[in-house]
């Protein structure tokens, strides 16, 4: 049970930089704050279903 968890937590928190990592580029590269936020709830949001794929595809396999 602690191994699901901990994957999870791993895959959340990989997905949260990944999301600041693109928001903050978007913005630094002159963008403005509302494409900024849209830019890292995307890449967080794509980064947490590939995530949660590989988790679900590690399992099975």
């Amino acid at each position: 049970m602690q191994h699901k968890a901990l994957l999870f937590a791993l895959v959340v928190l990989a997905s949260v930089i990944v999301g600041l990592l693109a928001g903050i580029l978007q913005f630094a590269d002159g963008g403005q704050m509302v494409g900024a936020v849209k830019s890292g709830g995307v890449a967080f949001g794509v980064a947490m279903g590939l995530g949660m794929a590989a988790i679900t595809w590690l399992k099975t396999s």
